[in-house]
């Protein structure tokens, strides 16, 4: 029995598996990879739930994340294979998980992935087109990557709830402006001020930090560029059912585990991506594929 979900994008991208799984055939192996596996809280969400929802097929979830991004902290990869050896022990999760430097190719061979996947991760990758250059490569032929993040064309940043400061790229301004917005009592400033009583000056400079180390926003327009440079088909499918989700979540519906209309209307797709791109996170979906000959 498929279980909840604790993140409404980890239903969606199991949702989007699901309905991407005609492509594969009874009993054949696919393998998954998550970019950015982090905690693997996401591997443990679709090794458990996938053979509910497509029992003869064989899922492998595989999880990549950096070494030396920064963000996550000492040793989180050891955790993270004790944690899912926990749960499913019949899995090698030193095998099946990887740690590289952010400017490293990935450690798989050419045509090694049915499925890449990430979540909340795009909008850290300092290379950009190195990512999309080793999705091209580790993807077999026909297969597809989906990512969930928020663009640069978004108006708030998410991460420290401010708006348009992750488009400023000086540090002084980005310093200002970060300081400025959170006396005026936007952002987490306050709230984190009463539960550790540090203060704005020190709040300030730590977070003016993380967003111009950590964090690489990308527009619209160059992901579709770097997409074309890859040899990949890029679309931002699925979009629309992300927000649909996120209404079903407030509404208390229960969540579609397939997506059965996502190619019902040219119109009401564009319309989607191009009002949703300003508010939050989109559904970047990449095809290896190629029928001209």
């Amino acid at each position: 029995m498929q279980s909840t979900a604790n993140s409404s994008n980890y239903q969606h991208l199991l949702s989007i598996i699901n309905t991407e799984s005609y492509r594969h055939s009874t009993d054949q192996e696919v393998k998954i990879l998550d970019v950015g596996c982090g905690n693997g809280q996401l591997i443990a969400y679709l090794t458990k739930n996938l053979p509910c929802v497509q029992p003869n097929i064989n899922w492998k979830v595989y999880g990549l994340d950096v070494v030396n991004h920064g963000v996550q902290k000492k040793g989180f990869m050891d955790e993270t294979i004790e944690n899912l050896s926990k749960n499913f022990s019949e899995v090698d999760w030193h095998e099946r998980l990887t740690l590289i430097y952010d400017d490293e190719k990935w450690q798989y061979p050419d045509n090694f992935f049915d499925v890449i996947i990430s979540n909340q991760v795009v909008e850290h990758v300092k290379n950009h087109l190195l990512f999309f250059l080793e999705i091209s490569r580790t993807l077999t032929m026909n297969g597809y990557s989906v990512h969930l993040f928020p663009l640069s064309n978004v108006l708030w940043e998410w991460h420290i709830h401010l708006p348009l400061v992750h488009k400023v790229k000086n540090f002084d301004f980005l310093f200002d402006n970060i300081k400025f917005l959170s006396t005026l009592g936007l952002g987490t400033f306050h709230r984190q001020t009463k539960e550790s009583g540090i203060s704005l000056e020190d709040w300030t400079e730590k977070h003016t930090d993380y967003l111009h180390y950590f964090t690489n926003y990308i527009s619209y327009q160059e992901i579709l560029n770097m997409g074309k440079i890859s040899n990949l088909r890029t679309s931002f499918r699925y979009t629309r059912e992300l927000y649909q989700l996120y209404l079903d979540k407030k509404m208390k519906r229960t969540p579609k585990s397939i997506y059965t209309n996502h190619y019902s209307s040219f119109i009401l797709e564009f319309l989607s991506i191009f009002f949703l791109k300003y508010i939050a996170s989109v559904t970047l979906f990449l095809e290896k594929k190629q029928t001209f000959s």
